[in-house]
C-alpha cells in the first residue's frame, strides 16, 4: 500500500514484471473505463481529480491497458466466471507524477481486485480487503483523440494524449537504444539529494513510522531511476535534433528536440491525433514559445544542460 503520509513527499513509477493470463467474462471483454472513486477499508475515499487520467481496457487477448495518471500500465486479466475478476502484474513507464497523484493507490488497488459487478452501467471492482474496492465508469463515448503504436486514447483532455503519446514513443525510444539508469547512478543522485536535505531531513519525514521511512527511500530510488532516465532520454533526443531548451521542474527539456521527433515520428505512421482541435491543442505546447521559459542561446544553463548528470551535479 502507499501511506496517506507519503502522498504528498512524491509519487514514483513502479515496474514490475508482467505475468499472462487468460481473459474469459465476455460482458468485460473490450470494454474501457475510468475511474470515479476507490474506497479503502477504513472508509478513505480517493477521486482523482480528472478520470481521465486513471482507466482500463480490458482486451480480448486477456491483456490489459491501464491509464494511470502519468503513466501508462500494461498487464494481463483472468476472469474464469461471471463476478470472478484478477490481474496479472502490471509493468507500468516510469514518469514521476505530481504530489496528490493517485497513481500508487490505484495500481495498488487492482493489485488487490478478487471480483467485479457491473451494476447501474458502473464497474464496481471488489478487492481482498473487505470494505475495500474500486468504482469506474464506462469511456467508450469518449472520443478518439489520438493512436499512438496501435493504441486507442479516448479522451477529450489534451494533457492525456500529451503524457500517452510522449510516454509510449519514449518507452520506445529507450528500449530501442538501450537507455537506462545504472545502480551506480541511482545511488550517486540519491546522495546529492541527502546533503541538499542536510543530516535532519524534513520535518515530514520525522513523524514517518520506520515502514514508512522504508518505503519513502524505495520511492526516492524509483523517482532518481526516473530522473535519470528521462535526463538521458532528453540528452540523446537533443544529440540528434539539437534547437532551445526550456526550464523545467525536473530537469532541462530540448523542446525543439521534442517537436522535431514528434513530427518524424507522426511521418513514420507511430501515432496520429484525430480531430483538428485536438491536434491544433496538442501542437501548441511544442509551437507556442509565449507559454515556456527557454535557457538563453548559447548561455551557461544551455551549455550546462545535458553536459553535468544529475547524478553529478553539485
Amino acid at each position: 500500500m502507499i501511506f496517506p503520509n507519503l502522498r504528498h513527499l512524491m509519487c514514483a513509477a513502479i515496474l514490475v514484471v508482467l505475468t499472462p493470463t487468460t481473459a474469459s467474462a465476455a460482458e468485460l471483454t473490450g470494454t474501457s473505463w475510468r475511474l470515479v472513486r476507490i474506497t479503502s477499508a477504513s472508509d478513505r475515499i480517493d477521486e482523482p481529480e480528472d478520470r481521465d487520467r486513471y482507466t482500463i481496457e480490458f482486451q480480448a487477448d486477456g491483456s490489459a491497458a491501464i491509464g494511470a495518471d502519468c503513466n501508462r500500465g500494461f498487464g494481463s486479466w483472468r476472469s474464469e466466471a461471471a463476478g470472478q475478476l484478477e490481474f496479472g502484474p502490471i509493468a507500468t513507464t516510469k514518469a514521476m507524477c505530481p504530489p496528490g497523484s493517485l497513481f500508487g493507490t490505484y495500481l495498488a488497488s487492482l493489485g488487490q481486485v478478487s471480483g467485479y459487478e457491473i451494476k447501474e452501467g458502473h464497474l464496481h471492482l471488489a478487492t481482498t480487503a473487505e470494505g475495500s474496492g474500486v468504482e469506474l465508469e464506462p469511456v467508450s463515448s469518449a472520443p478518439l483523440a489520438a493512436t499512438v503504436l496501435g493504441e486507442a486514447v479516448r479522451t477529450e483532455d489534451v494533457a492525456v494524449v500529451r503524457d500517452v503519446v510522449l510516454g509510449r514513443l519514449f518507452e520506445q525510444f529507450a528500449q530501442k537504444n538501450g537507455i537506462r539508469a545504472e545502480r551506480e547512478e541511482i545511488d550517486a543522485h540519491l546522495e546529492a539529494l541527502r546533503k541538499g536535505m542536510g543530516e535532519n531531513g524534513s520535518a515530514d519525514e520525522k513523524s514517518l513510522t520506520p515502514e514508512e521511512a522504508e518505503q519513502l527511500g524505495e520511492l526516492r530510488q524509483q523517482m532518481a531511476r526516473s530522473i535519470i532516465r528521462q535526463w538521458k532520454i532528453n540528452k540523446a533526443l537533443y544529440d540528434t535534433y539539437g534547437g532551445r531548451i526550456i526550464y523545467q521542474q525536473l530537469g532541462p527539456e530540448p523542446l525543439d528536440a521534442y517537436r522535431n521527433f514528434l513530427e518524424q515520428r507522426r511521418s513514420e505512421g507511430a501515432f496520429e491525433i484525430h480531430g483538428k482541435a485536438m491536434a491544433d491543442a496538442f501542437w501548441r505546447y511544442f509551437t507556442d514559445d509565449s507559454i515556456h521559459d527557454f535557457m538563453e542561446p548559447g548561455g551557461a544553463d544551455e551549455a550546462r544542460a545535458f553536459a553535468v548528470p544529475p547524478w553529478q551535479a553539485q
